[in-house]
């Protein structure tokens, strides 16, 4: 059976759906018995699930923007057609 920190390393690429079906497997009896582990995984997995559902996104206050379009990209979110602007302390802000 699959260790925690291994669980932890891969919901990534489980998530991503980039795992071999042996691994998968593995996974799910490890979060089966781990409470740890499958409240990390259901964290994750709800916010990603909650991210995707928006129609707009624009990054929380302290995130680079870089790092929100990275994001983004990568769950294939819908775009925010215009840029965000600069507030006052260099932060984004989201137009109405």
């Amino acid at each position: 059976m699959m260790t925690c920190r291994e669980v932890l390393d891969s919901i990534s690429s489980f998530i991503d759906e980039d795992l071999k079906q042996e691994v998968v497997q593995e996974m799910h009896k490890h979060i089966h018995v781990c409470s740890d582990c499958r409240a990390e995984f259901d964290s994750l997995t709800m916010t990603i699930k909650l991210y995707r559902h928006e129609k707009k996104v624009a990054p929380s206050p302290g995130v680079p923007v870089e790092c929100h379009d990275r994001l983004v990209k990568i769950l294939e979110l819908e775009r925010i057609k215009s840029p965000l602007p600069k507030s006052a302390s260099g932060t984004t802000e989201e137009k109405s």
